[in-house]
C-alpha cells in the first residue's frame, strides 16, 4: 500500500476512534442526567449503546470505557461528606457564586453519584464481555469490602451478581476464592447466590477440559457445604 493511502488510513482509523470515544463519554453522561434532565428511555439507550460499542471495538475503546466508569464509580468515595456551598466553594476559591451553585446541583442531581445509579454501573460492568471487565468487578468488590458502610454492603453485593452474570472464567475463579475464605454467613449466602448462576452455564465456558472439570468439582464442594438457606444482605 502507498504511503500517501496508509497514512490516509490511519488518519481515518484515529477519527474513527475519536468519535467513539466522545460517544462513549456522552453516553455516560446521559447516564448522569436520570431522572431529572434524561428520561429512562433515554439512560436505557445509552446504557445499550455502551454496550454496544464495548461488543464491536477493540482494546482503545474498552480500555477507555472501562476507566470512565471506574471513574464513575469512585464517586463512592466522596458519598461520606454532603456536598454543600461551603464544601464546593473550598474546592471552586475563585469561582462565583453561580458556579459554585451550578457545582452543587449536579452532585445532588447526578444519577451516578446514588447508590441506585452507581449499582447499575456496577451490573453494566457485569454484562460486558471478557478478563478486563471481570477484573475491574473484583476491584471493585474489594474496594467495597475493605470500607464498612451500608452503601458499600449494597456495591460489594452488586459487584457479587455482577460476577455471578459475568461470562468471565476470572469472574467464577474468583467467586470461587472469595466463598472459600470467608467466614461471614450473609456473604457466603451472596457468594453462594452467584456461583449457582454460574452451575448453570459453567459448561458453556470456552475452557480445555481438564480445567472445566477442576472448575466444576469445586463448584459442587462449595454448593454442599451450603446445608441450610442462608439469610444474605
Amino acid at each position: 500500500m502507498p504511503r500517501k493511502a496508509a497514512q490516509e488510513k490511519e488518519d481515518k482509523k484515529r477519527r474513527v476512534t475519536a468519535a467513539l470515544l466522545k460517544e462513549i463519554d456522552k453516553s455516560l453522561l446521559t447516564m448522569n442526567f436520570y431522572p431529572v434532565a434524561v428520561k429512562e428511555e433515554a439512560k436505557n439507550e445509552a446504557v445499550k449503546r455502551l454496550k454496544d460499542m464495548y461488543a464491536k471495538n477493540g482494546e482503545t475503546v474498552r480500555q477507555h470505557m472501562l476507566f470512565l466508569i471506574h471513574e464513575n464509580i469512585a464517586q463512592v468515595s466522596e458519598l461520606k461528606q454532603m456536598q454543600t456551598y461551603e464544601s464546593y466553594k473550598s474546592r471552586m476559591p475563585k469561582a462565583g457564586p453561580g458556579a459554585v451553585r451550578m457545582g452543587v446541583y449536579k452532585s445532588i442531581y447526578n444519577y451516578t453519584a446514588s447508590n441506585e445509579g452507581l449499582a447499575e454501573l456496577v451490573r453494566l460492568v457485569g454484562e460486558l464481555k471478557g478478563e478486563d471487565a471481570a477484573k475491574l468487578l473484583t476491584h471493585l468488590f474489594s474496594h467495597f469490602c475493605s470500607a464498612d458502610s451500608e452503601t458499600h454492603r449494597m456495591l460489594r453485593n452488586a459487584a457479587i451478581e455482577a460476577l455471578g452474570e459475568s461470562d468471565s472464567p476470572y469472574a467464577l475463579r474468583a467467586l470461587l476464592e472469595y466463598a472459600k475464605l470467608t467466614d461471614n454467613d450473609k456473604l457466603f449466602g451472596r457468594l453462594a447466590s452467584a456461583l449457582s448462576t454460574w452451575g448453570e452455564k459453567v459448561d458453556r465456558l470456552q475452557i480445555p477440559e481438564e480445567e472445566r472439570q477442576k472448575l466444576t468439582e469445586e463448584l459442587q464442594t462449595l454448593m454442599t457445604k451450603e446445608e441450610k438457606p442462608t439469610q444474605y444482605g
